[in-house]
């Protein structure tokens, strides 16, 4: 064997890197972080952990993200994207609805089921939004103030139906978003959250009887016929 083939076997064959895009690469930074917060909260969530479930280095984790508050507003990218497409077209009036008070119920269900999915990640929002001004400035914006206006706006539809006599929408749509919130962290916080079917019952009693008012003087829930 020649002096040359020694000395080339004797040279390491260098790792090839993985080429990802600015994006992709983000993205499984924060399913990464997604999945470890299943096991720690986000307020023993390091960079290591997060680095060690992926195929990056943990320098890698800077090239992307100043720090682990901005973790948790990607994970809010995904929560806010993920409750949206279980709620904005009923909301906006995209949907056919035979029973339109049903439909809360039925349409509160899939949002709810949504977030438990996302269990982990919705607590640990909250719990850097209690920390940290600029992520609780992007859940009031993106998540909050979003669907205040949007429920506003579904309000104002059903009075111009004629199925409402809500004199205030814009309040009226505050008190429900800030009650639908507290419920589903109060929720979240148990050890077994509750059923997301019993949830949305719940809420939507609430909700049917805010907006449409009582039929025949008492509060009607899915499944009676009023």
């Amino acid at each position: 064997m020649s002096f040359n083939l020694i000395w080339a076997a004797a040279i390491p064959a260098k790792v090839q890197r993985v080429r990802r895009s600015p994006e992709a690469a983000r993205g499984e930074i924060i399913r990464a972080a997604e999945e470890a917060l299943t096991e720690v909260p986000f307020s023993a969530l390091t960079v290591d952990i997060v680095m060690g479930r992926t195929s990056m280095t943990r320098s890698s984790f800077y090239h992307y993200f100043s720090g682990l508050d901005e973790i948790a507003v990607g994970l809010l990218d995904q929560i806010e994207r993920d409750i949206r497409a279980s709620v904005d077209a009923w909301l906006k009036g995209e949907t056919a609805e035979q029973d339109y008070r049903a439909a809360t119920a039925v349409h509160f269900e899939q949002m709810f089921a949504t977030i438990q999915s996302h269990r982990a990640a919705h607590v640990a929002v909250a719990q850097a939004a209690s920390g940290n001004r600029a992520v609780y400035q992007e859940w009031q914006r993106r998540v909050i103030g979003y669907f205040v206006d949007l429920t506003a706006e579904f309000i104002r539809r059903q009075v111009a139906l004629g199925r409402s006599r809500v004199a205030e929408p814009d309040r009226i749509a505050q008190a429900l978003i800030l009650m639908n919130n507290a419920v589903v962290n109060d929720s979240l916080s148990k050890e077994v959250p509750d059923a997301a079917a019993e949830l949305a019952e719940t809420i939507a009693v609430i909700w049917n009887s805010t907006i449409y008012g009582q039929r025949d003087g008492k509060i009607v829930q899915r499944g009676e016929s009023g």
